[in-house]
């Protein structure tokens, strides 16, 4: 009997360890809308190569042993159903307080940690070639309508605090073709987005503004139920991010401009 039961005992043992040290399952969202060279591709398309931001988190993933879920859907569900707990986070998304009431952000000091950030991108102003829109740095000149922006984008709240009027549309092509019907004055969006949609629609007429309207850093946020459930890999994740990003993101990034 006293064999049988320590017979039990070490099989348990060995069950107990095989499931924690079975992988994790991480499931993260984000944009269908591509941003090269961070993503590529479109809703649904599977690519060998997709994007630096995927790839960087790909490497932070395995790093912890955790399988990696991805989905890519419209930039205005990826935070409502990463809110709603469909998603246990999205990337890349800049910080805002507003958000802080159902996602995490890598904190310190009460301030989001910018050295664990993913990136560090710039907005900036399109505008139809000699429309008289122009940004100096502090203001900007020559509006006749409204700022267009993405739905639910972090630069549409910026302008509104400046006095700005913002009209908003789901994504980049819409944005473009309003601005080339003259239904709004100008389109603030990354540089990153608007220069690949240019290059992909053959916005002739459009330019961009030289100087950046703001450089805000880019996160893996996660939703609060899950942070709270698995605080120390989120935090062991985040602190991965760093490190990669540092030895890892600039190759990744060197590699998407050569192709």
């Amino acid at each position: 009997m006293l064999r049988r039961c320590m017979a039990m005992i070490v099989s348990l043992a060995v069950w107990a360890g095989a499931a924690s040290a079975a992988p994790c399952e991480l499931r993260l969202a984000y944009n269908s809308e591509p941003a090269p060279p961070y993503l590529l591709g479109d809703e649904g398309a599977a690519r060998q190569h997709p994007g630096a931001a995927v790839e960087l988190l790909q490497k932070v993933a395995a790093q912890h042993g955790c399988l990696l879920r991805l989905s890519r859907v419209p930039n205005v569900r990826v935070l409502m159903e990463t809110q709603a707990g469909r998603h246990d986070g999205a990337f890349m998304y800049s910080y805002s307080t507003a958000r802080t009431l159902t996602l995490a952000y890598p904190m310190r000091d009460g301030q989001p940690d910018a050295t664990r950030r993913i990136t560090r991108l710039s907005y900036y102003l399109y505008r139809l070639k000699h429309a008289p829109v122009d940004w100096d740095g502090q203001t900007i000149q020559g509006l006749q309508g409204p700022v267009g922006v993405n739905f639910g984008w972090s630069i549409g709240k910026d302008l509104r605090e400046q006095g700005i009027a913002v009209e908003e549309a789901l994504n980049t092509q819409q944005n473009f073709d309003k601005l080339r019907h003259g239904r709004i004055a100008a389109y603030a969006t990354q540089d990153l987005s608007g220069d690949a949609a240019l290059r992909r629609y053959g916005y002739s007429e459009v330019e961009r503004l030289a100087l950046p309207l703001s450089s805000k850093d880019y996160f893996l946020v996660f939703n609060l139920r899950f942070y709270h459930a698995h605080r120390e890999l989120a935090e062991r994740i985040w602190t991965s991010m760093a490190s990669l990003r540092d030895s890892a993101l600039p190759g990744l990034l060197q590699r998407y401009e050569d192709d």
